[in-house]
């Protein structure tokens, strides 16, 4: 106890009033965007007397997992580091703590409001789905990691800086692909489901596109989503390794930082590599700049975002772990570590440990939207990534896809009760 007193005193931060033994049980899903979370903040909670055991699952199990923990009360966790588009589901279904009444501050000004915003059940703004329509809005997350889409690009290709817009993007990537300095222009993922919806999400957002209207009815076949889409099946797989329709989250990593592509939006598990020799080809040739633009330069953002469980066993000890953790001196020391924070506070430290989070906030401040708050979002993303995939496949027919999948999606939530 003495000498974690003396460590924590030494590094600068408050010694809590108790601390020893404060078990905390956190179920996460394996992401390279935690790294600096387990690496640097795990210690530091140990030192202020958390005993954290941490949890990891691949990413395709963990919803069905916690949700069915949370559901019979199994109370095997204390902290679910959910992905955000999970939180609709966990409120309507009314299985984890009310974090407000706990004593948590979501109205403090120094959160990134889109994210904190996240966290409420039902939305403060924006479409409800039926049955919470005059619900007051119940805080029942806080943001974790600020996780949100950006552009990684290489300098020695767009020599000017970053590419302003999807045009430069194929144009400047071809005189790369001419000089011999890259095999693609660009890479993205292309597997049906959540990843090739991920991907052509940005695109749709930059070319004006909108998901729903406030009646839940599916507005994202416009004419900005069809156009979005056929430049997705169309344009961007031409300029993309020939196999990208089978591409996930390790194939276009691997394309990057194995220095054959030009340019990628990702989120920050991979972009965090940039710099690593041990991990990419490329060190001191990627840099990082905010997503191309057709209309707007808007990203999708997809934070890692954390509930307690009503059937925690270490509900309190896991109250007073966030409070500490989303204090402005432990966000400047998760921004030190180089994850993205998410209190607007830590993005200004003088050193943070990594090139990506500055421009993290300039994302922000260009705009990055949330997904739609709807707890069949998942449903939804798999109808339409369905469809996407089929036209990716064909590499044309991106407009028609978009109908397709409108049609599927309207049926979808009609049997679900929305009209």
């Amino acid at each position: 106890m003495a000498l974690a007193t003396t460590a924590l005193t030494a590094i600068g931060l408050p010694v809590p009033a108790r601390a020893a033994g404060k078990k905390v049980i956190i179920g996460a899903f394996a992401d390279g965007g935690l790294t600096p979370f387990k690496q640097k903040i795990i210690p530091l909670a140990k030192d202020a007397g958390f005993d954290i055991e941490f949890l990891e699952d691949e990413y395709g199990v963990t919803l069905e997992k916690w949700f069915a923990d949370a559901k019979n009360s199994a109370g095997q966790y204390d902290l679910y580091l959910l992905d955000d588009p999970w939180v609709p589901q966990f409120g309507a279904a009314n299985v984890l703590e009310d974090l407000g009444a706990a004593g948590i501050d979501g109205g403090d000004k120094d959160w990134i409001g889109s994210m904190i915003d996240m966290g409420y059940w039902p939305p403060q703004k924006g479409a409800r789905v039926k049955g919470f329509e005059t619900a007051t809005p119940t805080l029942i997350c806080v943001p974790f990691v600020g996780d949100l889409q950006t552009l990684t690009y290489r300098n020695d290709v767009y020599t000017s800086g970053a590419p302003k817009t999807w045009d430069e993007v194929i144009a400047k990537g071809k005189e790369g692909v001419a000089a011999g300095k890259i095999k693609y222009p660009v890479v993205f993922r292309g597997v049906s489901g959540n990843p090739i919806v991920t991907s052509w999400y940005p695109v749709f957002l930059s070319f004006g596109g909108s998901f729903f209207d406030d009646k839940w009815n599916p507005v994202f076949n416009s004419a900005e989503g069809k156009a979005s889409a056929e430049f997705f099946v169309g344009t961007m797989k031409q300029n993309a390794p020939s196999g990208v329709v089978e591409f996930d989250s390790d194939q276009e990593g691997a394309a990057i930082l194995g220095g054959e592509a030009g340019a990628i939006i990702q989120y920050s598990g991979n972009a965090l590599k940039a710099d690593d020799p041990t991990q990419t080809k490329v060190a001191g040739k990627l840099d990082f700049g905010v997503v191309p633009k057709q209309t707007a330069a808007i990203a999708q953002m997809g934070i890692f975002i954390a509930g307690i469980p009503k059937s925690a066993p270490n509900k309190t000890n896991s109250v007073e772990f966030l409070k500490w953790y989303v204090s402005a001196d432990i966000q400047a020391k998760l921004s030190e570590a180089g994850s993205i924070p998410v209190k607007r506070s830590a993005f200004g430290i003088a050193k943070p440990g990594n090139r990506l989070i500055p421009v993290a906030l300039q994302q922000l401040d260009a705009g990055a939207l949330p997904r739609p708050r709807t707890p069949d979002w998942a449903k939804v993303e798999e109808l339409l990534g369905i469809e996407l995939n089929k036209a990716l496949q064909a590499g044309s027919g991106g407009g028609a896809a978009l109908d397709n999948a409108a049609k599927q999606v309207k049926d979808y939530l009609s049997s679900v009760g929305y009209y």
